[in-house]
């Protein structure tokens, strides 16, 4: 029994191996929308049988970030301008209600947290450093939507994710931490407020922003 149970996580572990591997080269361009992705290939690279790799196909084809064709493995999907607009609308409506449902939840151990996640990244977003500003406001994201009290909603944002931070790349890390830090900030004055719609205005901002910078990338999508 032992043994098998080994054997399954090490299976699990090869399987997202390969999801995270290669989702963060779809993420970044490295892997291109419309390249190929080779059953064959990607057996040989990472080491892995064909059943962890068919389950790693199906979770990125699930986060649509590949089309998987039978027998003849995968493609990275596309990404068209029309479809990225259409992502980022989504998602601001469902962000504006996340926040506008967690504030009201957000006190005592709730908050202390979120509190937390907001102060470390006004700190390193102040200190310039960048790349830790990126994991800790993504650290307080992830916590106020776990606290939105609405396990669906926080399935269908959680489930867009990936595809979100693929548009996210074509765009400068920067000026999304620059708004991001209205973000944090209006979200902790909506909290002192005990008025959600202060965090709302803000999210709605970002994203209208996040819209405006996205009609001016001039590469990057595919027809």
């Amino acid at each position: 029994m032992s043994q098998t149970m080994n054997s399954s996580r090490e299976h699990g572990a090869l399987r997202q191996h390969v999801v995270d591997q290669l989702r963060e080269e779809i993420i970044s361009g490295d892997l291109a929308p419309g390249t190929p992705i080779r059953t064959e290939a990607v057996m040989e690279r990472f080491g892995v049988s064909n059943s962890p790799l068919r389950e790693a196909f199906a979770q990125l084809a699930v986060e649509g970030l590949i089309e998987v064709y039978r027998n003849k493995g995968a493609v990275v999907s596309p990404l068209t301008r029309d479809g990225s607009a259409d992502l980022i609308r989504v998602t601001a409506l469902l962000m504006e209600n996340v926040y506008a449902w967690a504030i009201p939840r957000l006190s005592g151990s709730d908050l202390a947290p979120v509190r937390r996640a907001a102060g470390d990244f006004e700190l390193t977003y102040r200190s310039g450093d960048y790349l830790n500003a990126a994991m800790d406001v993504g650290r307080f994201e992830k916590l106020v939507i776990e606290r939105c009290g609405s396990a669906e909603l926080e399935r269908m944002v959680f489930a867009l994710e990936p595809k979100v931070r693929r548009v996210r790349h074509l765009l400068n890390d920067q000026d999304s931490l620059d708004g991001a830090y209205n973000v944090v900030n209006g979200a902790m004055q909506a909290v002192q407020a005990n008025d959600p719609q202060i965090a709302v205005i803000a999210v709605r901002a970002f994203w209208a922003d996040f819209a405006a910078r996205l009609d001016l990338v001039t590469s990057g999508f595919v027809s």
